[in-house]
This record gives C-alpha cells, sequence and structure tokens, in this order.
C-alpha cells in the first residue's frame, strides 16, 4: 500500500485543486451573501487540502507537482450543469461531492499501515470535508421547496417519457404509417395528461385541505394575516401541483413523438430510444443528485427499466401482428 501512495495522492491533490476551482467560480457566480462567503471558506479549505497532498508527493521522488493540475473536464462539466440545473441542485451535487471525498479519504486511511501522524492528519482533512458537507446540507434545507418543484416536475417527465415511448413501441410493430403513430402517441399523450394532471390535482387538494383544516384548529382564536397568507399558499397549492404536472407531461410526451412527424417509422423509434434513454438518464440523474443518492447508477436503472417497457411492448405489438394478423396502414 504504501508503495501505491503517491497515486492516491496524486488523485486526491487533483480532487481538491478540482473543487478549489470550481468553488472559486461559483462565488463569482452566486449572488447570496451567506453562500458567497461559505464558498470562499470552502475555496480557502480545499487550497490548503491541495497544499497538504502536493506536500506530500513532493517527498516521492520524481514526482513534479507543478505538472498535476485540476481536472479540468469534470471542471468544464460541471459549470455545464450548473448551467442547465441552476443554483440549487448544484449544491446538492456539490454537497454529493463532499461525501464522495469523505468516502474516499476514510477507505484510503483505513487500509493505511504508516505513520500514525500522517494518519492523523488525514482523518483531520476528513473532518474538514465533513464540515463542508454540512454547510452544503443546512443550504439545501432552506431551498428545499423549490428543489421539490424541481424534482416533481422530472418526475412528471419521466412518466411522459416512459408512457409514450412504451406506447410508440408498441403501435410501430403494428401501423405502418409513422404520422399515425404520432397521432396515436398525441392522442395517449392527451389522456396522460389528463389523467395524470387529475391525479395530482386531487392527492395534493386533499393534502392542502387538511393542512388547512389543522391550521384552522390551531388558531382558532389567534387568527393573523400571517396565518391568513399560509392558508392562501396551501389553497393554491393543488393547482399549482397540477399545472407543474402538466407541463412536465407533455414535455416528457413531446421528445419520443416528435421523431415519427419528421422520420420513418423504424428511424423514429431508434431515435425516440435513444432520446429518451439519454433524457431519462439525465432527469434521474438529477433527481438522484437531489436525494444524495448514487447518481450513474440511478441514472442507468432509469433508462434501462425505460427502454425494458418500450422493448416489452414493442413484442407484444409483434405478437399480435403475427398471430393475429393484425396491421394498419
Amino acid at each position: 500500500m504504501a508503495s501505491e501512495d503517491w497515486k492516491y495522492q496524486k488523485r486526491f491533490l487533483r480532487d481538491e485543486l478540482t473543487d478549489m476551482v470550481f468553488y472559486t467560480y461559483l462565488h463569482n457566480k452566486i449572488a447570496d451573501p451567506e453562500m458567497k462567503k461559505n464558498l470562499e471558506h470552502l475555496a480557502e479549505t480545499e487550497k490548503e487540502h491541495a497544499n497538504f497532498w502536493g506536500n506530500e508527493l513532493k517527498k516521492k521522488p520524481g514526482i513534479d507537482i507543478n505538472k498535476i493540475t485540476y481536472r479540468k473536464l469534470k471542471y468544464f462539466g460541471l459549470k455545464i450543469v450548473r448551467f442547465i440545473i441552476g443554483r440549487n441542485l448544484i449544491i446538492n451535487l456539490l454537497e454529493h461531492g463532499e461525501y464522495a471525498s469523505v468516502r474516499k479519504y476514510k477507505e484510503y486511511i483505513d487500509s493505511y499501515k504508516g505513520n500514525e501522524d500522517y494518519k492523523k492528519k488525514v482523518r483531520d482533512l476528513i473532518t474538514q470535508e465533513m464540515e463542508h458537507e454540512d454547510i452544503f446540507a443546512g443550504k439545501i434545507s432552506i431551498e428545499e421547496k423549490t428543489i421539490q418543484k424541481s424534482r416533481d416536475f422530472l418526475y412528471g417527465m419521466s412518466d411522459g417519457l416512459v408512457e409514450i415511448l412504451a406506447t410508440l413501441a408498441g403501435l410501430t410493430a403494428i401501423i405502418s404509417n409513422n404520422i399515425y403513430i404520432a397521432l396515436s402517441g398525441f392522442v395517449v399523450g392527451i389522456s396522460g395528461t389528463f389523467s395524470m394532471t387529475l391525479g395530482s390535482y386531487l392527492a395534493q387538494k386533499s393534502e392542502s385541505e387538511y393542512k388547512i383544516s389543522m391550521l384552522n384548529r390551531k388558531h382558532i382564536f389567534s387568527k393573523s394575516r400571517k396565518i391568513d397568507d399560509l392558508i392562501e399558499n396551501y389553497s393554491k397549492e393543488a393547482s399549482n401541483s397540477a399545472l407543474n404536472t402538466a407541463i412536465s407531461y407533455i414535455v416528457g410526451a413531446a421528445i419520443p413523438i416528435l421523431p415519427f412527424v419528421f422520420l420513418s417509422k423504424y428511424a423514429a423509434i431508434l431515435v425516440s430510444i435513444i432520446a429518451v434513454g439519454l433524457t431519462q438518464g439525465f432527469a434521474n440523474a438529477v433527481v438522484a443528485l437531489s436525494l444524495n443518492t448514487p447518481i450513474l447508477k440511478t441514472a442507468v436503472r432509469a433508462s434501462l427499466l425505460a427502454l425494458g417497457a418500450a422493448g416489452i411492448t414493442f413484442i407484444a405489438g409483434e405478437i399480435f401482428h403475427i398471430i393475429f394478423h393484425i396491421s394498419l396502414l
């Protein structure tokens, strides 16, 4: 293990440099004074950690630390993700990254058999990384409502993606005309939109009415303007939830339908499968990072499930076509 230390140390140095550069970038982009202060502190701490790993690598013969830089591809990717998903969810991504750093450091030091003083210094780094995670966790709790709204949108879009792709895949096996397939998908999309929207509205309406009822009971003798405003916000939740569900489902449904408007049916189903797989993977990756669950695993699983649903309905359509000779022009 000791002979391989430099490999781990080099990897940790690049990670710390990347975090330092990205925290500095975010510090210059975010207006929130509290978050700016936290990011400045985090960047300084990551710089100290980078110096620690750099000093350890200087002790190794033949290693020029001046040639070791931050991970440019990861930094560029984080900037793109921040642009796409906004500030709230990028904070979740950073918390996820801090947790990953803690885990990597712990696995490394648990297997290290060398100098005890060195192990203590690395454990101090782990403690500081855990403090970083707490900073992000506190900020997330403040913005949980915004994050939940984004998550609900992505869930609704995911429903539209899977349901419509599965429908189109089944219809591809028995309908020859690509425009007819697109129109059929459009009809199913309308039906699905109303169904999902109504379900979302009724579920949220019941929850909101319960919260209003409990609020009225609790403050029956102490009504105030603040309570009235809270009741008004609760009363709007159902309609807002229904609108978000409708929009997100339509966005999801449009992705697999559009290729059938412009391409032949087999080319269209191929493009739809690729588009849905990528979109489903990305959407669920965003949900995963907002929940601090494994990002890649969640994205791949969601994509495979969506493609599996499409594959099953396509096979079902083919069976109807072969056995019952059902075929529409």
